[in-house]
């Protein structure tokens, strides 16, 4: 699947589509499969079915990354929710983003970290290219 543009945040931390496959676990027995939606250098938007974890709790958080075998386990922090809407599919915070949950990544190894930040500097680099063809 061909990551698609997607709107960048205030905080300017770029973001890429993922659409990758994730689980999420608390000490608390908390435990959901889902999708990381997209990604950046401080964490993942992850949709997830409800219940989501508490805002502030910290989770384990696993994914890969298209095309790379080897997953990245980190320790992550619940920032935000979006919840379902009376529109299926959609959150209720942000529309445009199925229901889940924004993560922010707390504890995350440098070398998962610079994968990560060689994905976004690449897809970023390959969508200015398009653009000023």
């Amino acid at each position: 699947m061909n990551p698609r543009r997607i709107d960048q945040p205030i905080s300017g931390h770029y973001r890429i589509s993922c659409v990758e496959p994730c689980e999420v676990l608390s000490f608390d027995g908390y435990r959901r499969q889902g999708t990381v939606w997209n990604l950046s250098v401080v964490g993942v938007y992850a949709v997830l079915p409800p219940p989501f974890p508490p805002v502030g709790r910290t989770v384990l958080l696993s994914f890969v990354l298209a095309g790379d075998p080897i997953p990245i386990t980190c320790e992550a922090c619940v920032q935000w929710h979006n919840g379902p809407s009376i529109f299926k599919g959609c959150g209720t915070t942000k529309p445009t983003l199925p229901p889940g949950c924004g993560l922010s990544f707390r504890v995350l190894d440098s070398q998962d970290a610079a994968r990560i930040a060689v994905r976004v500097s690449a897809f970023r680099r390959h969508t200015r290219d398009v653009a000023l063809r």
